[in-house]
Formats: structure tokens, C-alpha cells, sequence
């Protein structure tokens, strides 16, 4: 790993620690600043780190990108949620073109069982609470959760450890979220869907490296 690319890390680690922080306290304003500066610190890693494959660096900045758009967005009110949910469907689908380099069909069926698995748990109670929200979010929130378990199938498919766990903390992140917002508050709240998307996001960084 470059030195560079060390440095932005930990930049992006204490940028993280400072969101946990603010989300803990209400602090929106601190907030607002830290958690995209986490997603541009991660953006500079990925630029910084080692790797033979430029185009696929190029597709995680773009996921990136779209996640850091995603972000801003989901820090507005309500009515604009399902503009930034469309945002992160597109940093899942970018995600999804980069981790298809290494895939491989035998590993990604056990990644399907153990996908397939969790979503009968906790899809059909979240779309109960949902579907009152309107046509929009209720379509927008079943795309997502489409592609997001692709993201995470395709993601076991490449054997390796530090993108499957990167693909399975950010699936937990936004439906943790998602029940946050529609169902009913869960332990950790706001602040544990913060740790397990931006455990996810420089998990996924650090694939490229791999």
C-alpha cells in the first residue's frame, strides 16, 4: 500500500470516528461535514492504493461518487428519500460491474442460500410499513433491495473475505436504516447504521488492493 493511501485512510477512520461522534450527540452540522468527508477520503484511498486493474478502480470511484451523492441527499428531509435511495441503487450497480471480475458461480450459490435466507426474515415486515408511504418509495425500496442482494451474492462469488464482509455490512447498513425509518427504531440506531456503512465502504476500497 502506498503511503498515500495510508494517510487517506486514516483520515477517512478519523473523519468516520468524528461522524459516530456527531450522529451519538445530534450534532447535524458536524455531521453534514464528517460523513461525506469519509466517502472523499475513501474516494482519495482508491485513487492512492495499488492495483492492476484501472477500470475497475475507476468503477469504485464512480460507486463512490454515487454513494457520497446518496449521502448528502439522505440528510435532507423525507421527501428527497427517494432521490438519495436511487443514488445508492446506482453505487450498488457500480459495485456490483467491479466485484463481477472475480466472480465465480460456486460460491456465489452459498452467498444465494444465506441471502435468500435473511431477506425472507425481514423483507415482508419492512414492505408491510412501507407500502403506506406511497408508490414511489415502495418501488424504489424493492429495486433496492434487488440489487443490493445481488451486490451481496456477486460479492461472496469473488472468494474474497474483505469484499464479501464489505457487501454484508453495507446490506445491513441500509436496512437498518430502512427499519430505522419505517418499521421501528432498532438498537444502535442511527449511529450503528454510520459504523457498519462506513466499515462497508472502506471494506470495499480495500478489495482493490487485494
Amino acid at each position: 500500500m502506498t503511503t498515500a493511501a495510508f494517510i487517506l485512510i486514516i483520515v477517512a477512520a478519523g473523519a468516520a470516528m468524528i461522524d459516530w461522534w456527531a450522529v451519538l450527540g445530534d450534532r447535524l452540522g458536524l455531521e453534514f461535514l464528517a460523513k461525506p468527508l469519509v466517502i472523499i477520503a475513501l474516494i482519495g484511498v482508491a485513487l492512492a492504493v495499488e492495483t492492476n486493474d484501472n477500470v475497475v478502480r475507476g468503477i469504485v470511484i464512480a460507486a463512490l461518487g454515487a454513494s457520497l451523492v446518496g449521502d448528502v441527499v439522505l440528510m435532507t428531509p423525507d421527501a428527497r428519500f427517494a432521490a438519495g435511495l436511487f443514488a445508492v441503487i446506482v453505487a450498488h450497480l457500480l459495485y456490483i460491474a467491479a466485484l463481477a471480475r472475480d466472480f465465480q458461480s460456486e460460491p456465489a450459490l452459498v452467498g444465494a442460500v444465506v441471502v435468500v435466507g435473511v431477506a425472507f426474515g425481514v423483507v415482508p415486515e419492512l414492505m408491510e410499513a412501507v407500502r403506506p408511504k406511497g408508490q414511489l418509495i415502495t418501488r424504489a425500496i424493492q429495486l433496492y433491495i434487488v440489487v443490493a442482494c445481488v451486490m451481496a451474492v456477486i460479492a461472496v462469488g469473488t472468494t474474497v473475505v474483505v469484499a464479501a464482509v464489505g457487501a454484508a455490512l453495507f446490506v445491513a447498513s441500509d436496512a437498518l436504516l430502512a427499519w430505522n425509518r419505517f418499521v421501528r427504531p432498532a438498537p444502535g440506531g442511527r449511529v450503528l447504521v454510520h459504523v457498519l456503512y462506513h466499515c462497508a465502504q472502506g471494506s470495499l476500497v480495500l478489495w482493490l488492493a487485494v
